[in-house]
């Protein structure tokens, strides 16, 4: 671990209260890693904390520039929408998963070329299956 992640890894447990958010994003950036190493995925991701959109909040939400979660594509040159879309599939296909990040305070999914500025945004509550309950 350099410096630089263990001060972004300080200043996030400080602003969110715990490890649990840099505990998953570091685990996400791990697997996107072994991913790209192995060629099961041909686009190296990285995870990281990013401002949500404030039209996607829910009870649960962080304060809004602190509530999203952001996949950069790092080798995003010639990226489609296609990708972004089935980058976006994979993470939101589990419904577990996104009530997970919901809990930590995350309502919106960035995903976002790295140099290209290509991005998509997308509401986790849509996802989560809890269409009955209060989240709105």
């Amino acid at each position: 671990m350099n410096i630089k992640t263990l001060l972004s890894n300080l200043i996030n447990s400080l602003l969110d209260g715990s490890f649990e958010r840099v505990r998953i994003i570091a685990q996400m950036n791990t697997a996107f890693k072994e991913y790209f190493t192995t060629g099961e995925f041909n686009r190296m991701c990285k995870v990281s904390i990013s401002q949500g959109n404030s039209a996607f909040a829910h009870e649960m939400s962080s304060l809004w520039i602190r509530s999203g979660f952001k996949i950069s594509i790092e080798n995003d040159s010639a990226l489609k929408e296609s990708e972004i879309n089935e980058l976006a599939t994979y993470v939101t296909d589990n419904a577990a998963f996104v009530r997970q990040l919901m809990a930590m305070g995350f309502d919106t999914l960035v995903i976002k070329g790295k140099t290209t500025g290509i991005a998509k945004s997308f509401a986790l509550k849509k996802f989560a299956n809890l269409n009955q309950y209060f989240i709105k």
